[in-house]
């Protein structure tokens, strides 16, 4: 997932600050902070140094910054180096860097993407119970 790429549709800037819910069809950078939902049928980046509280739910998802909420992906999760996510993640494939961090439940593989598509519909709450998963474990999950 290259998020270089000029091709986001829709941008946050890096001193905006949004509440609510936003949906869209093509790819979204978030450079600012969000919280609400998020429903994207492309790609959404969490830029390093943004903070989205949010259940975020599309194709691909990159995480350069943090997320607090839950994540589910019907294609890919990336994780980069600075990335943080405080929430369980469900998706088809991910992908995390050494130095990134997870705090929440994993479910990846093939039921990860049709427990992911079954879910867009319905918003899932962070469990109580949260379990942290370091980078070595996760690229095990792989």
């Amino acid at each position: 997932m290259d998020d270089r790429t000029p091709e986001y549709g829709t941008i946050l800037g890096a001193d905006a600050k949004f509440k609510g819910d936003l949906s869209f069809d093509s790819a979204a950078k978030i450079l600012g902070n969000f919280e609400g939902a998020i429903k994207a049928k492309g790609k959404v980046f969490i830029a390093d140094g943004s903070t989205c509280k949010a259940t975020v739910t599309a194709k691909e998802i990159a995480v350069e910054g943090h997320i607090q909420g839950n994540v589910h992906a019907t294609e890919r999760v990336e994780i980069k180096p600075s990335g943080r996510i405080t929430g369980d993640i469900i998706a088809a494939r991910m992908s995390m860097a050494d130095g990134a961090s997870i705090d929440g439940h994993v479910q990846i593989g093939p039921n990860g993407a049709t427990s992911a598509k079954a879910s867009a519909a319905a918003e899932m709450k962070p469990s109580a119970r949260t379990q942290s998963v370091s980078p070595s474990q996760a690229a095990r999950v792989k």
